[in-house]
C-alpha cells in the first residue's frame, strides 16, 4: 500500500472542505484542530505517518515555506506527496461569501489572495493537481 500525504491548498472559501469530503476517506487534519499551533500539527502528522496512515491536510498553505515543512515530512516517511491547489476566481469566492449566513471577512480573503504563492511541482510535489473554480457535482 502506498502511503499518501495530500496537501489541500487554497484561500478561504476556495472549496477545500467540499473537495475533501467528496474525494477522500483519509483522516483529515487541520491546523485549527491544534489551536493553530503548527508544531503540534506537525507532531501529530508525524505520528500518523509513523503508523502508516495516509492523510489529507487542509489549510490555506499560502507560502512555499509553509508547504516545504509538509513536503519535507512526506519525504522523511517516503509518502507520496500530492498537492491539490484550489484555484478559485474572485467572482466565485464572492458568490460563496455572499451565500453564507455569517459572511467571511472580505479583508481576509483579499489579504490571502495577495499573499498566496502559486504552488509548483518543483517545490517537491510528486503530483500537483489544480482545481479551477471547483464546484461539487450534484447527484441527478
Amino acid at each position: 500500500m502506498i502511503l499518501e500525504y495530500v496537501l489541500i491548498i487554497g484561500v478561504a472559501l476556495s472549496g477545500k472542505t467540499t473537495y475533501v469530503k467528496a474525494n477522500f476517506d483519509y483522516e483529515e487534519i487541520r491546523l485549527c484542530y491544534f489551536d493553530n499551533n503548527r508544531k503540534k500539527e506537525m507532531n501529530y502528522i508525524e505520528q500518523r505517518l509513523k503508523q502508516g496512515k495516509s492523510i489529507v491536510v487542509v489549510d490555506t498553505y499560502l507560502t512555499k515555506d509553509i508547504r516545504k515543512m509538509h513536503i519535507d515530512m512526506a519525504k522523511k516517511y517516503s509518502a507520496k506527496m500530492i498537492g491539490i491547489f484550489m484555484n478559485t476566481s474572485i467572482v466565485l469566492l464572492h458568490q460563496r461569501r455572499m451565500s453564507r449566513n455569517e459572511q467571511f471577512p472580505l479583508v481576509v480573503i483579499n489579504r490571502q489572495l495577495k499573499e498566496i504563492e502559486t504552488p509548483t511541482k518543483d517545490e517537491g510535489f510528486e503530483t500537483l493537481v489544480v482545481k479551477k473554480d471547483y464546484v461539487q457535482p450534484r447527484d441527478i
